[in-house]
């Protein structure tokens, strides 16, 4: 099957050199036009290519907004930008626009054999786990500082650890920063980026957009300031959740405290929420609110998890005082590593990976275990690791 590439150069010189110099890849259908953005919708409409490749040295804003409406009129065509920009800046701007990926100039036959491997990728992308139904888990925190980060950050390496897909989207839009707790990379897109393209979401937008974390372990992130929000609408959010539905065996989402309605639709669509408490009489609290909220959601106790991190057998308030207080009865304690725990997030490491070995570690591979049985082997620990000890 023939593959049509549509080709922009900025100038009549570029296009004879990408004529002369730029062999098409095999299967692949060439037709090359000078001019900029604002001819591309005029040659997306007439030719309807696989992908349009957009060569512009220095695309201004005027230029991203007419890509932006060629990309709402013809959602089906990948249109890649090709550009000596190639910041992280220049990706998001490129992105919102509808643009799928920003590749380096010049324009050569390499571009244009990166441009089919990024097509076939994308295909095999909006195939490949189509016969996925994703669990969808919310965590929430009573309080702020319970830990729903920590633990839905740490639960998500471990499952994806044991071989199954995990995305963790971080709808926390305020004060979201589950990238720091795995990472230290920068996201190509953010949570907003992707709610302001819902009407062309797609798997291979999704996929573009993600951290890619490690194996199997990907991360939609929280903006870096809150601002311009309005785009995470509830519609939105629900396509980005019934989308992560068919590409991933987990769909995990950090939720912040505030019930707007974007999160209530994802706590609507959560197969568990997962509430994690302190035995704190403020956390107890306000767990006894979001209860009450929970019911008049008509959620059913077998959709809600308790979870105490933090735990202590010693603690003036007991496990019996929490369930008596909250109304609901504690699934899963988190046991008390305050070091630990606090050297994994400033390392920014999960701490299954660096202290397999913690009382922490063992909850949380217990965790993982209950949510999808399967054989982890442990991490060794980095001293075991330097003395060749199992």
């Amino acid at each position: 099957m023939t593959t049509k590439f549509s080709l922009i150069c900025a100038t009549a010189e570029q296009r004879q050199r990408v004529l002369n110099e730029c062999a098409s890849p095999s299967g692949v259908e060439i037709t090359v036009h000078v001019g900029g953005a604002r001819n591309a919708l005029a040659v997306m409409q007439k030719e309807q290519p696989d992908v349009l490749l957009l060569d512009l040295d220095q695309p201004d804003e005027s230029a991203y907004e007419l890509i932006d409406a060629a990309t709402q009129r013809v959602p089906g065509v990948m249109v890649l930008l090709v550009t000596a920009d190639a910041s992280m800046n220049a990706l998001k701007r490129a992105m919102r626009a509808g643009v799928r990926d920003v590749l380096e100039a010049p324009l050569t036959s390499d571009t244009l054999k990166l441009a089919q491997d990024y097509l076939r990728d994308a295909q095999a992308n909006s195939s490949r786990f189509s016969d996925r139904s994703g669990e969808v888990h919310a965590f929430l925190s009573a309080k702020g500082g319970c830990g729903a980060t920590f633990l839905a950050t740490n639960l998500g390496y471990l499952l994806a650890k044991s071989g199954r897909r995990v995305l963790l989207i971080d709808l926390n839009l305020y004060f979201g920063d589950a990238a720091t707790y795995l990472t230290d990379r920068k996201a190509p897109a953010s949570v907003v980026d992707l709610a302001r393209q819902a009407h062309r979401m797609d798997a291979a937008l999704l996929d573009a957009s993600v951290l890619k974390v490690r194996e199997n372990l990907d991360l939609l992130v929280a903006p870096e300031l809150p601002y311009q929000l309005e785009g995470v609408t509830a519609d939105n959010v629900a396509a980005m959740i019934r989308l992560a539905h068919t590409e991933y065996d987990f769909i995990l989402l950090d939720l912040g405290r505030t019930l707007d309605p974007a999160t209530i639709k994802a706590l609507d669509m959560a197969d568990r929420v997962v509430l994690i408490v302190e035995q704190t009489l403020p956390a107890l609290k306000d767990a006894r609110r979001m209860v009450t909220v929970f019911d008049e959601l008509s959620y059913g106790k077998d959709k809600l998890r308790l979870v105490i991190n933090g735990y202590s057998k010693s603690a003036l308030i007991r496990t019996e005082d929490v369930e008596k207080t909250i109304g609901l009865k504690v699934t899963r304690h988190i046991p008390a590593s305050e070091e630990a725990v606090l050297n994994a997030i400033n390392r920014g490491d999960p701490l299954p990976r660096i202290s397999p070995r913690d009382p922490v570690s063992r909850a949380l591979q217990q965790w993982a275990q209950d949510v999808s049985p399967a054989h982890v082997r442990p991490e060794k620990s980095w001293f075991a690791t330097l003395t060749g000890g199992m």
